[in-house]
């Protein structure tokens, strides 16, 4: 991300390696966002596709069944996670009607920033290689 990225967004990054080198870490990262996504999805409506998508290719590369993605984009997806899981990051997501737009406007910055790799997981996924 260019260096106006949201508070809090460069310690998620330093985080985010410590998951990659740790799958089974990670594996329980993404249970929290799932569970954070479902308990908010009406204010992730607009993002949830992208969402969605960002978390099954993680859980894929955790569970070692998909292994196609580089580390730049390994990071910033897990970083992403990392900041939507944040509840006191730019703006803090307990506030009504705007606590969660920082995390899809991160979300939506990596997820264009890394459509490509998602795109080609979701190929692989449906087997359309």
């Amino acid at each position: 991300m260019p260096s106006n990225e949201p508070r809090g967004f460069a310690e998620a990054k330093r985080r985010a390696r410590a998951y990659a080198q740790n799958p089974r870490k990670a594996g329980h990262l993404l249970t929290d966002a799932i569970n954070k996504a479902y308990q908010h999805r009406t204010q992730l409506r607009a993002i949830w596709h992208d969402l969605m998508s960002l978390i099954c290719m993680l859980k894929a590369l955790c569970n070692g069944l998909y292994r196609r993605v580089p580390w730049r984009a390994l990071i910033l997806s897990l970083a992403s996670v990392v900041y939507f899981l944040n509840p006191f990051d730019l703006a803090p997501d307990f506030i009504p009607g705007i606590g969660y737009v920082d995390d899809a406007l991160v979300l939506t910055f990596v997820v264009n920033s890394i459509r490509k790799e998602i795109n080609q997981f979701l190929q692989w996924e449906q087997g359309v290689e």
